[in-house]
This record gives C-alpha cells, sequence and structure tokens, in this order.
C-alpha cells in the first residue's frame, strides 16, 4: 500500500523531469499530471469498500501529487494562469465529493477538501491574485452545501466555510481600505467586490434556509453562526464597496426578517423544532434592528420601531409566545436610545433640564405605554411561570415612569424659571419629588391592578431617588431643601410597602 503510494509520487516526479527537459511541451505534462493526480482519487474511492486504511492513504497521494504540482506551475514557472488553478482545485473538491457521496464516505472529503482550501489559500498569499482564488472558495463551498443538502451530511463543511469567509473579508479588507489597495494587488471593481460579498451570502443563507424551512432539519450550532457571520461580512462588504448601498441593504433585511418570524410563528412549532424557533425569532429581532438602521433616516429610525413594537405586542396578544414579548421590549429599549428619550430622561433627572421632550421620543413613550397596555392584559390570563410573564413588561414600565418623571421636571421648571425662583438645591426637590410622585403612581395602579410590574418599577424608582439624595441632594448642603426631600422619600417608604402588601402571592 505505501510502496503504492511512493510509486505515484514518483510517476509525478518523473512528469516533472519530463516536463524540464523540454521534450514535450510543459502544458500537455501538466494536463497529463492532474489527470493523474484525479486517477489516484478515483482509485481511493474504489478500494474504500475493501481497504479502507489504503483507500485514505490513495487519496493523501492524490493531494501529494497535486497541490504542488498546482503551486510550482502558478507560481515558479507561472504555466498556468491563477483562473485555471482556481478551477482545476474545485474540480478536484467536486470530483471527491462526488464520488464519495455513494458511499457516503468522510475521510476522503476532508483529505481533498483540506487540499484544495490550503491550496487556494497559499496561492492567494503567493500571487496576490485574490478574486480568482476567492471565487474557487466560493464554488468549493457551494459545492459541499449542494452535497450537504441533496441527503449526505459533511463533517468537512466547516472548512470551505471558514476558508470563504476570510477570502471575502481579505478582499473587502484590502479593496476597500482608507489607505488605499496595496501596490502588490491590483484593484478590483466595486461591483466585483458587491458579487462576491452576496455571493457568500445566498451560498449559505440559501443552504441553511433549504435545510431548515424545507426539509425541517434541526439546525446546527455551524449553521446558526455561519449565518450569522456570513450575513455580517456581505452587509460590510457591500457597504464598503457602495456607499449607498443601505437602502437595498434595509429593505433586503427587513424582508429576511419577515421570513424569521414566519418561520417563528408558523413553520417551527412542535417541540422538535424548539432550536430552528428560538434561532429564527432571534435572527428576527437582529434583521429588523438593522434593517431599520440601514433603511430609514435617523429621525425615522425610533417612530419605526416602536411601530415594530406595537405590531409584535399585539402578536403577542394573539399568542402568548414570551419571546414575543422580549421582543417588545428590545425593540422599545433600541427606540428610546435611538429618539433621545433615555437622555433627554436622565437630563431632565440628574444633569441640565432640557425645554422638552422631542416628537420621538413622544412617540417611543406612547408606543410604550400601548405596548403594556396590549400585552400586560395577556399576561393576566398566563398562569404558568405568571411572574416571568409580567417581566417581559418591565422596559415598557420603565420608560413610561422615566418619561411621566422627566415631563413633570420640565414642567416645573420652565414654572419655576418664569418667577426666576429656581435654583439647584430647590431643583433637587423638585426631582424628588416627581420621582415620588412616579413610585406612588406605579406603586398604587400595581397594587389595585395586581400586576407586579408595576410595583417593581416603583421600587426601581425608590432606589434611583436613594441615589438621588446621596449624590445630589446631600451635596447642595440646604436645610430647607433637605427636609422637603426627606420628608417627601420617607413617606414614599412608608406608603410603598403597604401598597406591595400582596406581593407576597401570585398576581
Amino acid at each position: 500500500m505505501f510502496g503504492k503510494a511512493v510509486l505515484g509520487i514518483a510517476g509525478a516526479y518523473l512528469l516533472r523531469a519530463v516536463a524540464e527537459s523540454g521534450f514535450l511541451p510543459k502544458l500537455l505534462l501538466l494536463i497529463v499530471a492532474i489527470v493523474y493526480a484525479g486517477m489516484w482519487l478515483v482509485w481511493a474511492v474504489r478500494t474504500h469498500a475493501s481497504d479502507g486504511f489504503a483507500s485514505v492513504t490513495y487519496a493523501i497521494t492524490s493531494a501529494m501529487i497535486l497541490s504542488p504540482l498546482l503551486w510550482e506551475s502558478t507560481v515558479r514557472f507561472q504555466i498556468l494562469q491563477p483562473a485555471f488553478t482556481a478551477a482545476v482545485l474545485v474540480a478536484f473538491v467536486t470530483l471527491a465529493l462526488v464520488l464519495a457521496r455513494r458511499q457516503s464516505l468522510q475521510a476522503i472529503p476532508w483529505v481533498a477538501t483540506l487540499a484544495g482550501v490550503a491550496t487556494s489559500l497559499a496561492l492567494i498569499v503567493a500571487t496576490r491574485e485574490l478574486v480568482p482564488f476567492t471565487v474557487g472558495l466560493l464554488a468549493i463551498a457551494l459545492t459541499t452545501e449542494v452535497i450537504v443538502c441533496v441527503g449526505h451530511p459533511l463533517s468537512v463543511r466547516v472548512i470551505p466555510a471558514i476558508a470563504a469567509d476570510f477570502a471575502v473579508w481579505l478582499l473587502v479588507d484590502l479593496m476597500t481600505s482608507s489607505e488605499g489597495v496595496p501596490p502588490e494587488y491590483s484593484p478590483v471593481a466595486a461591483t466585483t467586490i458587491t458579487v462576491l460579498c452576496l455571493a457568500l451570502l445566498v451560498i449559505y443563507c440559501g443552504s441553511i434556509g433549504l435545510r431548515t424551512f424545507g426539509l425541517r432539519h434541526r439546525m446546527t450550532v455551524f449553521e446558526l453562526a455561519q449565518a450569522a457571520g456570513s450575513f455580517a461580512i456581505a452587509t460590510f462588504g457591500t457597504l464598503r464597496a457602495f456607499n449607498k448601498a443601505g437602502v437595498p441593504l434595509g429593505i433586503f433585511s427587513l424582508l429576511i426578517a419577515l421570513v424569521c418570524y414566519w418561520g417563528a410563528l408558523s413553520r417551527f412549532t412542535t417541540n422538535e423544532q424548539t432550536r430552528n424557533r428560538r434561532v429564527y425569532a432571534s435572527y428576527a429581532v437582529a434583521l429588523l434592528l438593522a434593517g431599520s438602521l440601514l433603511l430609514f433616516p435617523a429621525d425615522l429610525q425610533a417612530p419605526f420601531l416602536g411601530l415594530a413594537a406595537l405590531t409584535v405586542a399585539f402578536l403577542y396578544s394573539r399568542t402568548s409566545k414570551p419571546s414575543l414579548g422580549l421582543h417588545v421590549s428590545i425593540y422599545l429599549a433600541a427606540a428610546a436610545i435611538l429618539s433621545g428619550l433615555l437622555n433627554l430622561a436622565g437630563s431632565a433627572l440628574v444633569g441640565k433640564v432640557p425645554h422638552s421632550l422631542s416628537a420621538s421620543a413622544w412617540v417611543v413613550a406612547v408606543s410604550a405605554a400601548m405596548c403594556y397596555s396590549i400585552g400586560s392584559r395577556t399576561s393576566n390570563h398566563i398562569s404558568e411561570n405568571a411572574w416571568k410573564s409580567r417581566l417581559l413588561w418591565v422596559i415598557p414600565c420603565v420608560l413610561v415612569a422615566g418619561a411621566a418623571a422627566a415631563l413633570a421636571v420640565m414642567t416645573s421648571a420652565r414654572l419655576n424659571s418664569a418667577s426666576g425662583t429656581l435654583d439647584a438645591s430647590r431643583l433637587s426637590v423638585v426631582r424628588t419629588v416627581a420621582i415620588c410622585l412616579v413610585a406612588l403612581i406605579f406603586g398604587f395602579s400595581g397594587s389595585r391592578l395586581k400586576r407586579a410590574e408595576l410595583l417593581w418599577v416603583a421600587y426601581v424608582a425608590i432606589a434611583f431617588g436613594t441615589l438621588k439624595l446621596v449624590f445630589e441632594d446631600l451635596r447642595f448642603e440646604n436645610e430647607t431643601s433637605l427636609v422637603a426631600s426627606f420628608l417627601f422619600y420617607g413617606l414614599i417608604l412608608i406608603l410603598i410597602p403597604r401598597l406591595s402588601g400582596f406581593s407576597g402571592k401570585q398576581p
């Protein structure tokens, strides 16, 4: 067996010696040598049934013949063009995968794929030719995914995926660098970069979508990571190549988000599809957030996310799926950041008091209130894990509470500023009163409506008020202001625990 392998390598060196002698055309002998390496691969597959170890040995022999041959012919002698070399490597890997599929082999695909991928990456470094070998790696990745989709699971599929990701990322990084294209590389058109980025996305999202949506296979950890990775690389590369690609990418992201929501809500409903359901629900959130940032101008991003939160809250009211309730909080939190609601509320309560809430902040605050009104009614009818269902609505409550406290402080500040009587110490009292009133209103509402999340927010307000007393009120050392602040704060500390007497019971 080893003797045959050594003789096989000796045959390859014999062909090399004949080519260097000039007796026959080098290109003809190269084609013969490539066919010779392919014959060893065919022999490896044919002998697997009788001798598995010999089969792997012959596959390694085939790779040891082909890879050095292509390297020397492309780099040293420059007989072969990089595009032709890349095509030969793709054909070699494809031949191995197709032949191995008939017997469901794993070792031979590993040998051929590692050889093809490693040689392609090495030739990228040696030749500085990015496009042909990137295309070759994408073709190897496509072939691997096609074989997997037709029913032959390949453990080696992670190798071409990583190689294709790296090659596309390298292409984007070098060709779109702010410092310009390195002098040893040839420039690549923006259209070519975009096509290669989208090809990576189509290969893996198409393959994973077919296996999960079409065939209903359980998504693997590799597929989960590769789908996210290929989307990130494709988006990054396309935006770097074309600055105006944000709108089409945003539309595409929102459409795929809708597909992911459809899969999570309608396609993957059984217990066996739990992972797929959770993964696609997570993808839907990420894609919708990314799509909103790419598609809409800054002043429309928060209103769109507020509308998305309302839509998802309505779906939650129809399905009672906890993941949808979580999505509402995620969208509202993102909208609060983008609209400036968090900054405005923070400034009103601990910094320079703003004049008023912006239109976007108003939209987010109203959306949070409406989402809470819709979602909390559904949570009232959920008896299993009731406290978890109530926890879903804490963020909407916090946003409403923050907006209410900020409005109270801004209104008081405007009224007092008109009379010229509001200094820093008096402003701290106004803030304390606003926080205490919000805590009282939420605590009373939680007690009367038997909604624990309102009481939790009331206690959050109390905790915030405690920090404010320590870091703001005490700093001014104004006895009148301190007395007023401690008076209101003490009353709240007495009233809220009495209001929450039901909290030990299930709401």
